[in-house]
């Protein structure tokens, strides 16, 4: 298959609903756990008529609100802690998630936009994965 459109959900039951309506409409598609975060991955083939696209995304935004509330419901329900984290994109294409005290995520979200944030993580990154111990007056 050529380039592939993708569709995250993190509960089985709301995957389930979009794996119909994609069997109904008769498309392939493949699917895949995603390790980072343990959600499902579906994958379809990007040919896709642009009135079908537009339906699956319509019905992807309404099935990704079910699926965060669900999500929500279950870690209220089960009495776990709420958890956030950073996706870290690493040199060579590794990547891997900080775990971040939530309260913390949205302080820091109430204050800046998250392209600010994911601009500031980029360049702690860099820093660490590139050592330079010159003097920042010196690397302008």
């Amino acid at each position: 298959m050529n380039e592939m459109l993708e569709y995250l959900f993190f509960t089985s039951s709301v995957a389930d609903k979009f794996i119909s309506v994609l069997k109904e409409r008769n498309l392939d598609y493949i699917q895949e756990a995603e390790p980072m975060q343990g959600a499902i991955v579906l994958k379809i083939a990007e040919g896709v008529d642009d009135d079908l696209w537009d339906a699956l995304d319509d019905l992807y935004d309404e099935l990704s609100e079910e699926d965060q509330a669900l999500l929500e419901e279950g870690i209220d329900d089960s009495g776990a802690k709420s958890a956030a984290g950073i996706y870290l994109q690493l040199l060579g294409g590794k990547q891997t998630i900080a775990q971040v005290d939530p309260d913390i995520m949205n302080k820091i979200l109430s204050a800046i936009t998250m392209d600010e944030l994911n601009a500031f993580i980029d360049t702690i990154v860099r820093s660490v994965e590139n050592p330079d111990d010159s003097p920042i007056c010196k690397r302008l």
